[in-house]
């Protein structure tokens, strides 16, 4: 579907390569420019450990989901000596790129010489989309940040705390993939308006912004008035269950119970034999609240969680299993039937489990294309495209200004 496009990738932390990601499985030709040699103590990305061996290497590309469908140049712009010569090869590459990611904190491509006002009269269709924790410009741009701190700037960290516990986040990278698809719905945007207009433009998204924009799902009611905290707790607690959220059965195995709305809820009291809860959605009675759901979840240790789901399930309400870990997940019949469960044969590692894409399209369906690149595993071919001959990219290797993926 994006086959026409081109992307020259420069992140390496979650939110930059997980945006690159969604667009490469639809076919967007994503260049990774890595640096040659990993640096702070970490690894070409999150997914791959520092100082690998060559088998520790092609051990991590192989499950590394987020790098597939891209290619790999390793290109030194960090290294002042090198950086001249390497950046003559970006500008080059720039010349038959759309669109240049950049993970950075703001400031930093400007001093390796690849930041937009660079680019773009080089190449002025080019989209360029920069994604830090701040924002690249305002009191905050230039400080340093991970998952943790954006979250906690978001002002939704207090909302994941439970019974007056401390302030926490959540157990996954959150921010980041919700960023991601924010990077990645506005590029897109950004191609369309171009194809309009005939020029590129700066896009800046902010991790905390985008983290932030959550509070618009939030179960109270949307946007910063459901924020105030001027409903009771309880009542909103109900509203996600009423008051049951996962359910343990009696073969250990946990249930999922949805049953806000009041169809769903008097829908659940029959079914459950309960009728008499029905009243209870509402009530103020707190001594009579408390004392239906212990006695619901009683109930539910009486039979096994399958036995539930379907009875539930032809009840027309709203449940569904809890699956403890992502195995039972990929196991679960109807991830399978939508093609979250990708079955891949490695060269070296065997089968190889991996998560599919979520959107399924009529006629351009996402199908996996290839591995996550080695470290300069494609160097070699995204040189010749833009004109290098052999010899110069040997000489180029020799300066240290590229790197190849030797297996060494």
């Amino acid at each position: 579907m994006l086959e026409r496009y081109r992307m020259l990738d420069l992140a390496r932390m979650l939110p930059g390569p997980f945006t690159s990601h969604l667009l490469a499985d639809m076919g967007m030709d994503v260049i990774r420019v890595e640096e040659p040699n990993g640096r702070a103590g970490a690894g070409r990305d999150i997914f791959t450990p520092p100082d690998p061996t060559p088998a520790e290497a092609v051990r991590a590309a192989a499950h590394n989901a987020v790098g597939r469908n891209k290619r790999s140049i390793a290109l030194n712009l960090i290294d002042p000596a090198k950086r001249e010569a390497a950046q003559q090869v970006f500008y080059k590459l720039v010349e038959t790129a759309d669109v240049i990611l950049d993970g950075y904190r703001p400031g930093t491509t400007a001093w390796l010489g690849v930041d937009y006002e660079t680019v773009s009269k080089i190449n002025p269709r080019i989209v360029y989309c920069a994604i830090s924790a701040y924002g690249a410009d305002g009191p905050y741009a230039q400080r340093a940040g991970h998952g943790g701190q954006f979250f906690a700037a978001s002002g939704l960290m207090t909302d994941m705390g439970r019974g007056g516990a401390e302030p926490e986040g959540p157990a996954i990278a959150f921010g980041d993939c919700v960023a991601a698809l924010y990077a990645a719905n506005s590029i897109l945007a950004a191609l369309m308006e171009r194809d309009v207009s005939g020029q590129g433009q700066f896009i800046d998204v902010s991790l905390t912004g985008a983290t932030m924009t959550m509070a618009n799902a939030r179960p109270q009611g949307p946007g910063i008035a459901a924020a105030r905290g001027d409903r009771p707790a309880r009542a909103a607690a109900r509203r996600r269950g009423p008051g049951l959220g996962s359910v343990r059965c009696r073969d250990g195995k946990y249930i999922s119970l949805g049953n806000g709305e009041t169809t769903f809820w008097e829908r659940f009291c029959r079914a459950i034999g309960r009728e008499e809860f029905i009243p209870l959605r509402d009530t103020h009675d707190d001594d009579a609240y408390d004392a239906m759901i212990e006695t619901v979840r009683a109930l539910f240790l009486t039979r096994d969680r399958d036995e539930w789901i379907d009875l539930l399930v032809a009840a027309n309400t709203v449940v569904a299993p809890v699956h403890m870990n992502l195995e039972e997940a990929y196991e679960d019949p109807q991830m399978q039937h939508i093609g979250m469960n990708w079955d891949v044969q490695h060269p070296t590692e065997g089968t190889v489990r991996q998560l599919g894409f979520p959107v399924r399209f009529s006629r351009t369906p996402v199908e996996f294309q290839r591995w996550a690149s080695l470290l300069g595993e494609d160097t070699d071919d995204i040189l010749a495209e833009v004109g290098y001959d052999r010899s110069a990219i040997d000489d180029l290797e020799t300066q240290g200004v590229v790197r190849r993926w030797r297996g060494e």
